[in-house]
Parts: structure tokens; C-alpha cells; sequence
């Protein structure tokens, strides 16, 4: 894992009754479209586990392996568009975006 790595992480959540279709679309259709961007190394999606309805039932970290990359990221076609998507999509889907904020790695252990 290379010592410059920043994420930029992105919890979320649906209403109860919409979660099905909201799970399809942010796995099929929205983090596809982030993903396309070259600078974005690695994207993942997490399930909160325990019952903290504050912080969102849902996280997804996406990777990049420079600043400039994470920086140009919300300017790439690819963000425009998947953002393009969110607005059209956010209300069949009950999409709840509760945070996102980035960070730079300042060190990591491995097994």
C-alpha cells in the first residue's frame, strides 16, 4: 500500500421501504460511475453493524493514491455524472447522504 493514500468516505442511508432499490442502484449504478475515474484506486461499501441510526447505515471509501487526485476528483466528468445521477435518482431511491469527509493515511499495520 503505498504511504500517500487518501479516501474519501461517504455515509449514507435509505427509508426502510426504498433500501432494496437503494442498495441495487448505489451498488450497480452510482459507485460504478465514481469508480470510473481513473484516479479512484479502490472503492468499497460497508454495512453499519449494532442500531446508531446518527451516523448512516451505510459507508462507502473510495481510494486514491494522490492528493491531486482525490483534489481533481469532484471537477472529473465521472463525478459530474454520477452526481447528475444522485439528483435524479434521490428521491425513487430514498438516498440520505448523512456525511462524507476526506483523509490522508499516516501510517498502516498488515497481517
Amino acid at each position: 500500500m503505498p504511504d500517500n493514500m487518501y479516501i474519501l468516505i461517504v455515509a449514507s442511508q435509505s427509508s426502510p421501504e426504498k433500501e432494496d432499490e437503494y442498495n441495487r442502484w448505489y451498488t450497480e449504478v452510482h459507485l460504478p460511475l465514481l469508480f470510473g475515474y481513473r484516479g479512484v484506486k479502490k472503492a468499497s461499501r460497508y454495512r453499519r453493524t449494532g442500531d446508531d441510526d446518527k451516523s448512516g447505515k451505510y459507508l462507502a471509501i473510495y481510494e486514491f493514491e494522490s492528493e491531486e487526485a482525490l483534489e481533481a476528483f469532484p471537477e472529473s466528468p465521472e463525478f459530474k455524472a454520477a452526481i447528475q445521477d444522485f439528483e435524479n435518482m434521490k428521491e425513487e431511491v430514498g438516498f440520505d447522504p448523512k456525511w462524507s469527509a476526506s483523509y490522508e493515511l499516516i501510517k498502516s499495520w498488515e497481517r
